[in-house]
């Protein structure tokens, strides 16, 4: 969960929202940035699934130890079993997206000490490289996928954590395909910049879902489970506009 403090409770948007606006994000990149056009669908595909699984609602998973409700940024180890869960997923519907989500689980657990999730890496790297060969697809191209996927999670997260509210200076977001940073800017009049521009049209929307609580600390995840109507989500817009138009 992303999670934001409001006046009364909090204002939560679901990982798997965030991964559906990473999706919506690179639907709308540049396609000359994808080097690997057949693998197009399984890319935009492995995107949206890279952070499935998510949540669980048990005794106080998802809450700090106040009853606050539990961003994941606030997390200390490794949730492993939803690892292997969006792991084992996907090897059901395609290969290509294994070696997606196994370049993501590195980039994020790459650094961990914890000899059960160094296995967990392990085993998937193992299974990348027969994956390549079966595939007959090159190492370089396949990273450039990937580095794909992680701009537009990093967009995507930069936008539903409010990173530039927090910031001066524009967010830098890492690149593609080399080259200069991109620069995400938020204008007073709420319109967005990303600079250098990279989307196919001058001017994209964008939409996440995000739920309000009326409670600030809960007991259990049951009780913040409850107090969420799903049912009635609300929505945040993000309007980009190239410069000059």
């Amino acid at each position: 969960m992303i999670v934001s403090p409001i006046n009364k409770g909090w204002k939560i948007i679901f990982h798997k929202a965030h991964a559906l606006l990473a999706m919506d994000i690179g639907l709308k990149l540049n396609r000359a940035l994808w080097p690997l056009p057949k693998y197009w669908a399984a890319g935009m595909e492995s995107i949206g699934e890279h952070d499935n699984g998510q949540p669980k609602w048990k005794d106080r998973n998802n809450l700090t130890e106040s009853g606050a409700p539990l961003d994941y940024r606030q997390r200390k180890e490794v949730d492993l079993d939803q690892a292997k869960a969006v792991a084992r997923s996907a090897k059901y519907k395609s290969s290509f997206i294994v070696l997606m989500v196994c370049a993501h689980f590195q980039r994020l657990y790459g650094e961990s000490k914890e000899l059960t999730v160094q296995q967990f890496l392990e085993d998937m790297n193992t299974s990348c490289s027969k994956i390549l060969v079966n595939l007959n697809l090159q190492k370089e191209n396949v990273s450039q996928c990937y580095e794909f996927l992680r701009f537009c999670d990093d967009l995507s997260l930069a936008l539903c954590q409010n990173d530039f509210e927090n910031h001066k200076e524009p967010i830098q977001i890492e690149p593609i395909a080399g080259g200069e940073k991109f620069s995400l800017r938020k204008f007073p009049n709420g319109d967005f910049l990303i600079d250098p521009w990279i989307f196919e049209q001058d001017e994209v929307i964008f939409h996440a879902e995000y739920f309000t609580t009326t409670t600030d600390f809960y007991n259990k995840d049951e009780d913040l489970k409850n107090d969420l109507d799903l049912l009635h989500p609300s929505e945040k817009t993000f309007l980009f506009k190239k410069r000059g138009i």
